[in-house]
């Protein structure tokens, strides 16, 4: 098994050889390594890409872009990265094909970080939640090569993760623990008492 460092390295000097830059080799390289640190297959999704061809993939350069087919998805997670903190893109976007999605998580969750915002990704084949604390929540035991006719959403408000019946039926049971207020419970040293000792 190779260490971490060498993982980046290789990612690193590997993009460099397909004509990326220094700065988004060095990125990806980042990336990579976060992926292989969480068990993921982040090694393969980047040969993958090689095997496919720079050329044949699409950069996301601008949000309001026409072809949103076959897009990288380094420059796409590196978009995010850096466009992410602005107002105007905290919206839902329709995009037409992502290759190697799992490529695009780690610039993602470094921008959820960073910005407090979420994304939530989905498609018919993919769910993907990223969350500011680092909690990232994939609906799939493996993430698909290719994710087609995707929505992602960009908001700084948390969304739900459970039902308003969940809720109601914890708090009705948080509810058994108040203490009726009396005079004698006070005196007695229940509830908030007659003095403040905090």
């Amino acid at each position: 098994m190779h260490s971490l460092y060498e993982i980046e390295t290789t990612v690193k000097r590997s993009a460099k050889s397909q004509g990326l830059s220094w700065g988004v080799s060095e990125e990806i390289g980042k990336a990579i390594r976060v992926l292989e640190q969480s068990g993921l297959q982040g090694l393969e999704s980047f040969k993958n890409i090689i095997d496919y061809g720079f050329d044949n993939l699409i950069k996301l350069i601008d949000i309001n872009q026409k072809e949103t087919s076959n897009l990288c998805p380094i420059h796409f997670g590196i978009f995010f990265q850096d466009q992410s903190h602005l107002k105007e893109m905290h919206q839902t976007f329709e995009f037409k094909s992502l290759q190697e999605p799992l490529i695009s998580i780690p610039f993602l969750i470094k921008a959820a970080k960073k910005n407090l915002i979420y994304f939530h990704i989905h498609s018919d084949n993919l769910k993907i939640s990223i969350t500011p604390s680092e909690m990232t929540s994939i609906d799939q035991n493996k993430i698909p090569n290719l994710v087609s006719n995707f929505s992602m959403n960009v908001t700084p408000q948390r969304q739900s993760q459970y039902s308003d019946k969940t809720w109601e039926d914890l708090y009705q049971l948080s509810l058994e623990t108040f203490v009726e207020e009396t005079e004698e419970k006070k005196l007695s040293g229940a509830g908030a008492g007659l003095s403040d000792n905090d």
